[in-house]
């Protein structure tokens, strides 16, 4: 699930990577409620990427959740959307789907690690 402010054009990248994708404003409309995606997630097994830290980095310790994908770099996804996805799947891959139940991944620092 791609939270509401991350790009088409990295939809389209992770699709074409072979993940099941939305998009929370598709689902959801503007202005989703963050507890609603959250466990929207958890229920259809989908990990979430968003950009909005503030909120999830303390939501998620009070929900179970899939997964998390936080890049705090505004401009990462929209610059680099193929590296991006690699990272995702690097993290995907180190971390197991299991693994990754009710964690938080920091987005940018497997980009970093991969592209580095």
């Amino acid at each position: 699930m791609l939270d509401e402010h991350v790009s088409r054009v990295f939809e389209t990248v992770l699709s074409q990577h072979g993940y099941e994708v939305c998009q929370a404003k598709d689902r959801f409309g503007e202005e989703t409620v963050d507890e609603e995606l959250l466990n929207w997630c958890h229920e259809n097994s989908f990990f979430l990427i968003t950009n909005n830290a503030a909120d999830f980095e303390e939501l998620h310790e009070e929900l179970s959740h899939e997964g998390v994908f936080l890049y705090r770099d505004q401009d990462l996804i929209d610059r680099d959307p193929e590296g991006t996805a690699r990272a995702v799947e690097q993290a995907v891959e180190q971390y197991g789907v299991d693994g990754l139940e009710n964690e938080v991944v920091t987005l940018d620092d497997w980009y970093d690690w991969l592209h580095g």
